[in-house]
């Protein structure tokens, strides 16, 4: 009888299986495959954060219908909160990887002031929801300040202002296809995200974000304290241009990260946008926007 011989490790994380270097050798050994996750990835360790709730809601069929939506023209506003707030502050901002995502200051030409959410993906670049450089009510932003790791009362690693904006040139004249809600800022000087690091991000396929289990983390809104939150859970359907999902997010996170955990590998799939009372909704990185996305970031 022959024995089965254990397979070399794939270089992709998302089909690595079980490690196999802990377990000790024998030639009548047969690995098993136990993963806590579909596509490998991980959640992120935050104090307070209800991990078996994130990592077992969407693995299985959900047994009970939920409510109809009742928000926007195609069913998603900006913002939303599904259900119970399951939002955790994070404690220290100043560690990996929170210190690479930055609260945003916006003023909009109507004299409007907002918050919102981006992320470093390279040295001077960073992702965001377009609808922060253009908002549909607002108009243009006049001025973004962007001020990584902020604390709720302190910018520890300072406040720096925008030199660059990019968006989809229908979005910035007006077209409000959720499709073209993201964009690129770019600050003048690179020593700031060298000094912090950024985020990876990729154009996954289906296959590989099914179920995939998914961090954000923002800036919302409606806390006394203006700190950074985190949530995450699973992918509830991918779509060809989104990614949808239950886990909540509120106002000021447009922009924010949905990024997978494998290993110490950080890797954004998507650029949270918008939600209704059912779901939320990140613009998902297809090839095209990574394409855009790299542009920048290798700039």
């Amino acid at each position: 009888m022959t024995l089965p011989r254990l397979v070399d490790v794939p270089s992709s994380p998302l089909d690595r299986p079980a490690r196999a270097d802990a377990v000790p050798s024998s030639p009548d050994l047969s690995l098993g495959r136990m993963v806590e996750t579909n596509g490998g990835s991980s959640l992120e360790k935050v104090p307070g954060f209800d991990t078996a709730r994130a990592r077992n809601a969407g693995l299985f069929p959900r047994a009970t219908a939920m409510g109809a939506a009742s928000l926007g023209v195609d069913g998603f506003a900006l913002e939303n909160m599904i259900g119970v707030d399951n939002l955790v502050p994070v404690p220290d901002t100043t560690s990996v990887p929170w210190r690479c995502v930055a609260l945003l200051s916006i003023t909009y030409e109507d004299g409007i002031r907002a918050t919102g959410t981006a992320w470093f993906m390279s040295a001077k670049a960073l992702g965001t929801a377009g609808h922060n450089i253009r908002h549909p009510e607002h108009g243009r932003a006049t001025e973004i300040l962007v001020s990584p790791a902020f604390d709720g009362s302190t910018a520890p690693f300072g406040t720096y202002r925008v030199n660059q904006t990019y968006c989809d040139p229908a979005w910035l004249n007006g077209n409000t296809d959720a499709g073209l809600d993201f964009g690129v800022l770019v600050l003048d000087d690179n020593s700031v995200g060298l000094r912090l690091g950024w985020f990876g991000f990729a154009a996954y396929d289906d296959r590989q974000l099914n179920k995939l289990l998914l961090n954000v983390s923002g800036y919302p809104m409606d806390r006394a304290s203006r700190t950074q939150h985190y949530n995450g859970g699973r992918i509830d359907d991918v779509g060809s241009m989104f990614l949808r999902y239950t886990f909540d997010t509120v106002g000021g996170m447009s922009g924010a990260p949905i990024f997978a955990l494998f290993g110490e590998q950080r890797v954004v799939v998507g650029i949270h946008t918008s939600g209704n009372d059912r779901s939320n909704r990140a613009r998902r990185i297809d090839r095209s926007l990574y394409a855009i996305l790299s542009r920048f970031a290798m700039a």
